[in-house]
């Protein structure tokens, strides 16, 4: 990510750099415009690093949850026919809890974060964690044979530079798995401004299927699956309440709403009804693009 001392307007797509970008008004408090060429919203504004550092010093609330970390096992098990050489690298790891399963699992896990925070926590437990952005020679190149990135592409200041990194770092014929807020998400249709992904500067960029894939595959990757699943009651619930008071603003919410969000996922993993009910409200979620979370399988291909 290239340094930026003073906040600008861009003046092109993201994405695809398309010059046609208009402003979309009922979004302007967080300065969203809108590409007509590949239809991708993103910020208008391009934060400064001293808006960033001071946003992500003490970011982070990383609960450990049991089904979390039963998920990032099943993703695991997935991902062993890509194992060559065993590594595997997290943008944006967090505490760390993911690389923690994979070297439960045999891989050799890698991965990177923005703040002190999150580096210092993991390298105590003993994970090789280096600073984001990661800088050409952290890796070698083709170094990986899977890359992942949880909730990470929505607060990119620059996907192209990021886009290249992960292309760079992952073997031809590697495996880049992702999650991201997905813009065309039932929630934000019925939420509007209130919908708590819309944040800046926590967040940059709203992805849809379409866009996400488009993206990727300028830099080399080749789009194995995107589906869309879930949706959170509690923030239908928050927003309900908080009724037309505005944006609902940080992404993170609130502990007491994790704890009801975690109650919820725990609900529907029991009994022999529920994960079926789960099972076919996903799938029709899928089926029309609206779930809350994007979940993208890539193949990396060539050089981007």
């Amino acid at each position: 990510m290239s340094s930026l001392t003073e906040p600008h307007d861009r003046t092109a797509c993201v994405i695809c750099g398309g010059a046609r970008i208009t402003a979309v008004a009922r979004f302007a408090a967080v300065h969203m415009v809108r590409c007509a060429t590949c239809g991708t919203r993103f910020a208008g504004r391009a934060p400064s690093d001293s808006e960033l550092d001071a946003h992500y010093r003490t970011y982070g609330e990383w609960p450990d949850s049991a089904i979390t970390r039963k998920r990032y096992r099943e993703l695991l098990a997935g991902f062993e026919r890509y194992r060559g050489k065993g590594r595997i690298f997290d943008m944006g790891c967090g505490a760390g809890y993911f690389l923690e399963e994979a070297a439960t699992l045999g891989w050799s896990p890698h991965g990177s974060n923005v703040g002190e925070r999150s580096i210092t926590m993991c390298r105590a437990k003993g994970l090789d964690v280096v600073s984001a952005p990661v800088v050409e020679g952290a890796f070698p190149d083709g170094h990986f044979d899977v890359a992942t990135a949880f909730e990470v592409f929505e607060h990119l200041r620059d996907p192209a530079q990021e886009a290249q990194t992960l292309a760079r770092l992952i073997r031809p014929g590697g495996l880049l798995y992702c999650t991201t807020p997905n813009y065309d998400s039932l929630s934000r249709r019925l939420l509007g401004s209130r919908w708590r992904v819309i944040s800046y500067p926590e967040h940059l960029i709203y992805f849809t299927a379409a866009s996400l894939s488009g993206w990727l595959e300028r830099y080399g990757f080749r789009t194995l699956s995107v589906t869309s699943t879930g949706i959170s009651l509690d923030d239908l619930r928050a927003a309900a309440i908080r009724g037309s008071r505005g944006p609902a603003g940080s992404s993170h919410g609130t502990a007491a709403g994790s704890g009801r969000e975690e109650w919820l996922r725990a609900a529907t993993e029991t009994g022999r009804l529920m994960p079926s009910v789960k099972g076919a409200f996903n799938r029709g979620l899928s089926a029309t693009q609206t779930g809350d979370t994007l979940k993208g399988l890539f193949i990396r291909t060539s050089d981007p």
